[in-house]
Order: C-alpha cells, then structure tokens, then sequence
C-alpha cells in the first residue's frame, strides 16, 4: 500500500483502550477519565484489521491507555492472529499488569513487546507516573527474557533535569540483555504544553556525549547505535531534531475507531461507519492518499489531544 508520497504503508497501530492506570505527565496530564464504554469492541477490531489487512497492513500493534486494562485482551490477539495476510502482532503496555498474563498472550500470538520505562529511580517513577510500581515493570522484563520474547523494546522518553542523569543508566542496560533502549523525544502536545517548558532533551544531545556510541543501523523512523561489546542496541526517536516523516510506515486507529494517517494531525476518519459502506475497501485507499508529507512540530503546530486519548 503506497501512500501519495511512495510511502509503503505496512504497520497498523490500534488503540485498545483510552484508560491508564498510570498518569504520565507527557501522556495523561490532569485527571484520568476512564470511557470504557467508547471503546471499540473486540469484533471491530477484528473486522477493521481483516479489511486493513486487505490493502496491504502485514504488523500490528495493540496500545492503549494500557492493553492490559482490557478484560478481552486474549480474546483480541486470538482473533487478530486468524486474520489472513497479518505477519506480526506486537503490542506497548507500561507493564505494570502484564507479567502473569505474557505466557497466555503469546501461546494466542503475541510476539513482542514494548515497554515504557523512563526511569530506574523508584522515587522518580513514583512522581511521573503517581504509582509505585517500578519492580512490577522490572519483573516483567524478566519475564520477557524467560519466555524469549525478544528483542524486547524499551521506550524511554527523554526528560531534562528528570532522567537527563540516568541516560548512562540505560545504556549499561543494553551490555548484557537482549534489549533496545529506544530514546524517544519529548513531543509537545495536548495539556502537556506548560509542564513540558524547558524539559526537552534532544537524541542529539546524548549521542555527543556518549561518543562510545557506535552508528549500526536504520529501522523505520529509529537509528540504531551499539555500545562497544553489549548485547543490546540503542535507538532514537527523534521527531523534532531529526525528522524522519519520510520513511514513515505507521498509522493508527483510536480505541473510538477514528483513524489518525499522523500522529501529529487532528484530522481522523470515522472507521466504523466506513464498515457499514458496500465497498469499504475502495473508501479507504482514496483515505490513505490524504496520508500528510510530513508533521509540523517544528512550527509549533501542536494537536489538541493527549497522547493516552490517541494510542501511545
């Protein structure tokens, strides 16, 4: 599936639910509204992945809010893995709830996950995230490891004067795990916008300092470095100082059914009403052509709503 731009959209990101149990200032600012009721149902999600499958989606991945606060969670990856034409079920949790229940998920399909971790400080995830919960996200890395659930992806967003000293932390991480420490970008946006004043810290910045840090790949919108002799990589995702809408290959659905073509956007497509159409396949090709060239971050566009409301 080409987009306007020659983009070879192959990766569908669906939001399950826009709940948290975390309260991230980045992602969930302010009170944490639960809307269980607007959530897709576990059989629209599969119907929408049998139609994306048909023009060309092969990876999906399950966010939230957090997946795991989903009842029907197993239900879901069994029917998503059925699904003709799907090559890769993927999914981000915080991983607060997950470690009982990885072994079910991946004997229905689960093949990997990504986790949020921006800190090993317990004080300091307490305060992010206003639970106590740091050795629950640690045991469930553990627990990745023991059922060769790998390479398991570590989502760090970048946060100055609050994880800005343990970025060395993480890279010793990487010597003797099977892990790829992903440095994410703080993106301003929603009701982050204040708290987020002159917490920026750029993949830029860390790649200088840590000049042990060795260039190793492309992957999609991430570059790979490797520190000498270490099992695991470290990427960057870097969407203000090194935009890479170019390669992009991703589009989302909320937990609403609306379909998001970029992230940065506020333009959304109501998807089940495009179910009900008579040829929903056709609807949707001349949708992905509204596909933008790139994001504009970097004129202060910012979208109105959080990212816990989008799919993280």
């Amino acid at each position: 599936m080409l987009d306007s731009y020659s983009r070879n959209i192959d990766y569908l990101r669906i939001s399950l639910t826009d709940s948290c149990n975390f309260k991230c200032k980045y992602c969930n600012p302010g009170d944490n509204i639960h809307r269980f009721e607007k959530n897709m149902s576990q059989q629209q999600i599969v119907d929408l992945v049998k139609l994306f499958s048909k023009i060309g989606i092969k990876k999906i991945r399950l966010t939230g809010g957090e997946p795991l606060l989903r009842k029907d969670l197993i239900e879901i990856v069994r029917g998503i893995k059925k699904v003709d034409g799907i090559e890769e079920i993927t999914m981000t949790s915080n991983g607060l709830l997950l470690s009982d229940r990885l072994e079910s998920l991946k004997k229905v399909g689960l093949d990997r996950v990504n986790l949020s971790l921006d800190t090993f400080n317990r004080e300091h995830f307490k305060d992010i995230t206003e639970v106590d919960g740091l050795n629950e996200v640690l045991l469930t890395i553990d627990k990745l490891e023991e059922l060769k659930m790998v390479p398991i992806k570590i989502n760090c967003v970048l946060i100055n004067d609050f994880n800005s000293d343990e970025i060395g932390d993480f890279i010793n991480f990487t010597k003797d795990r099977e892990v790829q420490i992903r440095f994410i970008e703080l993106m301003t946006m929603g009701d982050n916008i204040e708290w987020g004043k002159g917490k920026y810290y750029s993949g830029e910045e860390v790649i200088k300092k840590y000049r042990e840090l060795k260039f190793y790949r492309e992957e999609s919108i991430a570059k790979i470095y490797k520190a000498p002799d270490s099992k695991g990589e470290i990427g960057f995702i870097s969407p203000n100082s090194n935009k890479f809408c170019s390669s992009c290959n991703r589009i989302r659905i909320t937990s609403e059914g609306k379909l998001k073509l970029c992230l940065h956007s506020d333009i959304e497509y109501d998807l089940l009403k495009l179910l009900c159409e008579e040829e929903p396949i056709e609807a949707l090709k001349e949708i992905m052509e509204e596909k933008p060239k790139e994001h504009r971050l970097n004129e202060k566009k910012y979208i109105k709503k959080n990212m816990v409301s989008i799919g993280g």
